[in-house]
């Protein structure tokens, strides 16, 4: 995206934030619209593919600006402040559903590892074979599992990176953090990462 175009968007967002916080119901759904694929990606990132979880989280996210949009100061830009709302609701999805787990482990010991859940970050290669766009499947899953095994610090600043394609200043501005911090974590997060990954990696390591 060119700066032009970046600048012309958060000119009507602006615009669209300051009608819907009038109470202009219409601007109001077109700026709830405008984010709403990212309050999604950002849970399916953070729940580590859970696609049924990371719904129920991005609707909570989207009712609770609604009803919350008035009272944003905007002390920080708006896609930070969605962005620690999202983390919230999806720490409060996991605590829950782990709390749920609890109740059942002695009677299903396979239901702490929710293996129904489906790990999906997207689509593959529409352009590959069968073989190729399964395969390509299997790893996004397998990536997306593994990610959400990381520490929260790390695992927050990766989705943010990666998925988000946030730079390292916005990043620092969403978590209040120094950018160096952001950096430091970043390498500490990628190392994690292979880690985790080295059993399903040719000769058991990543390659950037």
């Amino acid at each position: 995206m060119s700066d032009s175009q970046e600048r012309s968007e958060q000119e009507q967002e602006a615009r669209l934030l300051s009608a819907a916080q009038s109470g202009d119901r219409a601007a109001m759904e077109r700026l709830l619209s405008m984010h709403q694929d990212r309050i999604y990606r950002t849970a399916l990132s953070y729940l580590g593919g859970n696609e049924e979880g990371a719904t129920e989280v991005a609707q909570d996210v989207l009712i609770s600006v609604a009803r919350n949009l008035a009272g944003f100061r905007g002390d920080s830009r708006l896609t930070t402040w969605l962005y620690r709302m999202t983390v919230n609701y999806a720490k409060n999805y996991l605590a829950a559903r782990q709390r749920r787990t609890a109740r059942f482990v002695s009677l299903d010991p396979t239901a702490a590892g929710d293996e129904d859940a489906p790990p999906v970050i997207q689509a593959a290669d529409p352009r590959g074979n069968t073989r190729d766009r399964a395969a390509a499947s299997e790893m996004q899953s397998i990536l997306q599992q593994r990610i959400a095994q990381l520490p929260e610090d790390f695992r927050t600043v990766m989705i943010l990176r990666f998925v988000e394609d946030q730079s390292y200043e916005e990043i620092g501005e969403t978590l209040s953090i120094p950018v160096g911090t952001v950096k430091s974590r970043i390498n500490r997060g990628r190392a994690e990462l292979r880690r985790l990954m080295a059993d399903v990696l040719p000769g058991g390591e990543s390659h950037e």
